[in-house]
């Protein structure tokens, strides 16, 4: 024959080994990464510092396409986004224009030298 179970009921239950809400630690707070964590300020500064803005047909131009511009400053697509968006607008803010190259017709930002 099989044992009955006892039915427990709240009254039954002891409250005293619980933990206390004081008890428990708060989890402490992760801080979250942005894509903003993966663009590297100097990198900007050293662009600004080596080149000026340009257009297509100033002599001694030189073209920086999205690809040239990865490649310069190590902008990798990640799991958060593409930092390339970020260095373009970081750039944008110190003169430089993507423009469409009549040669290429390539998105492209054209400098010069600045020594």
């Amino acid at each position: 024959m099989a044992k009955k179970k006892k039915k427990r009921s709240l009254d039954d239950y002891d409250f005293q080994d619980e933990p206390d809400v004081a008890d428990i630690d708060p989890q402490p707070e992760v801080e979250k990464v942005s894509l903003r964590d993966f663009v590297i300020e100097s990198k900007v500064q050293a662009f600004v510092a080596a080149y000026r803005p340009a257009d297509e047909f100033t002599p001694g131009a030189v073209a920086f396409t999205d690809a040239r511009l990865r490649e310069t400053l190590k902008a990798y697509v990640c799991g958060l986004g593409d930092p390339l968006k970020l260095y373009i607008e970081d750039l944008k803010l110190a003169g430089f224009r993507m423009t469409m190259s009549i040669v290429t017709q390539e998105p492209t930002i054209f400098v010069t030298e600045r020594y």
